[in-house]
């Protein structure tokens, strides 16, 4: 097996460059337009940014599900693909509101044409078919551009020429991430992996921007509020609730690779154990900045037990260990009415129950998880895998909108 190496046409996206990745034009975006008011930002124009921003991390969360069951057997190649096929159409829904279900299909179209080459191209790389895997990277770029020109002509506030890049992008971190796995540079998977979400966080912002200023312009009447008067906050107190709304996608997610790790021997144990300690600092990190810094210590600490529990949890099912799993069992539920204490003590607008409910939810499905993994279960994992998304999207809002609410009553506070 040998890697992917992208054939792209520099020259159409401009003169500078971020630098390469194992031959792969990472594009400086030069493009910013948008009519968001970076000092008021309402909570439904929050609420249309981290949509967007969430869809395509699901997306990108489901791209590599789907490439560790082609490369590795996790799970039944056909039914991730199927996942990942339907995951890429959800943005034709959000299209759909707006420009109506003829032009949303369309689009939706032109998405399924993305991801049947994907899969094309791994099973060409697989054979070692040099002249297949050119045909569907040929394939992959073409449809890139065809997407880039629908969007800009569905909506005049897309560029294509941004939409190009953005999407170039994107597929080249994915091809990127692809060769790391099959090379074994598990080190890089992980950077790749984080900077791919990081990307996603700018697809979302575009995808975002354009469709509030096609909204306000008048071609849709005013659904959206654009002055004073309203509930808002800052930009970047937007990307602080973003942050932490993130956190619990974060979880889910390395929670799970660190499980591949244990029990699939997927990747170096070590190195993702890191990773994994590092979700709940950078999350705490930016509590600290709305809360004040008492939050810190105390409440990291708390996800240090709970992973470590994990962890533990984890040896016992593998040693057969019944009592011990019980046992810890038990602590994880302790666990978890510590961290519902505590989170619901800084800020009224969270109730201790509801984090009760969420975190045991949470709780029972990553323990399924686990158990999947043991009995080589993969059609279940990768069912208790989606039910754990989408109980972080849930829980995700359910947080963005108790932090919106503090926000706001803080500023209103001071200006008292």
């Amino acid at each position: 097996m040998y890697p992917i190496h992208s054939q792209v046409n520099s020259s159409n996206y401009g003169e500078e460059y971020l630098g390469y990745i194992r031959g792969f034009p990472m594009v400086r975006f030069m493009i910013k337009k948008s009519r968001f008011n970076p000092q008021c930002i309402t909570y439904s124009q929050m609420d249309m940014i981290f949509n967007a921003r969430i869809y395509y991390r699901r997306l990108t969360t489901w791209t590599r599900a789907y490439l560790l069951s082609r490369y590795f057997g996790v799970g039944t190649a056909e039914e991730l693909f199927n996942r990942l096929y339907f995951e890429s159409l959800e943005i034709g829904n959000m299209l759909q509101i707006i420009f109506g279900r003829q032009y949303s299909e369309e689009y939706s179209r032109l998405l399924s044409q993305f991801v049947i080459p994907l899969r094309e191209l791994i099973t060409a790389q697989l054979a070692g078919d040099s002249e297949g895997v050119s045909e569907e990277l040929e394939r992959i770029y073409t449809n890139i551009h065809e997407r880039a020109v629908y969007l800009e002509t569905l909506n005049p506030y897309w560029s294509q020429t941004e939409y190009e890049n953005l999407l170039d992008t994107y597929t080249q971190y994915i091809l990127e991430e692809a060769n790391a796995l099959t090379s074994g540079h598990y080190t890089r998977d992980i950077q790749i992996y984080d900077q791919l979400n990081a990307h996603t966080n700018r697809m979302g912002d575009v995808f975002a921007e354009g469709l509030y200023d096609y909204i306000t312009s008048g071609a849709q009447g005013s659904a959206i509020p654009r002055s004073g008067g309203v509930q808002c906050i800052t930009y970047d107190q937007m990307n602080a609730i973003y942050g932490i709304r993130m956190f619990w996608f974060e979880l889910a997610t390395w929670v799970r690779n660190y499980m591949l790790s244990r029990y699939m021997g997927l990747g170096n144990t070590e190195e993702v154990y890191e990773r994994l300690l590092q979700v709940p600092v950078e999350y705490v990190n930016v509590l600290r900045q709305i809360f004040g810094g008492s939050v810190a210590g105390e409440y990291v600490n708390l996800f240090y037990v709970y992973i470590d529990l994990i962890d533990a949890f984890i040896t016992a099912q593998l040693e057969g260990n019944i009592e011990e799993i019980d046992r810890i069992t038990q602590q994880l539920y302790q666990n978890a009415d510590e961290r519902a204490a505590f989170i619901s003590s800084i800020n009224p607008y969270w109730s201790e129950e509801e984090w009760k409910n969420r975190l045991y939810t949470n709780l029972r499905s990553t323990i399924d998880e686990s158990t999947s993994f043991l009995l080589g279960d993969y059609g279940k994992n990768i069912d208790i895998f989606s039910r754990l998304l989408d109980q972080a999207e849930s829980t995700s809002t359910y947080f963005a909108q108790g932090l919106f609410d503090y926000i706001y009553q803080q500023q209103a506070l001071r200006l008292r």
